[in-house]
């Protein structure tokens, strides 16, 4: 997957965690965020090594 593709997947988990919030499962909510903030550094770190080469 590109770094682009995990930068939107990451956006979207983040975006929708905050529904697993509102629905009382904190557990998935938590789970989602983290996901989304790690999809997110990952994005970032594939795409500066893009970039390099």
């Amino acid at each position: 997957m590109s770094s682009t593709g995990v930068i939107i997947l990451g956006i979207i988990w983040l975006l929708l965690s905050p529904l697993w919030f509102w629905a009382e499962n904190t557990a998935m909510g938590v789970i989602w965020l983290c996901a989304g903030i790690l999809a997110l550094i990952i994005a970032f770190i594939k795409r500066n090594k893009e970039k390099k080469q």
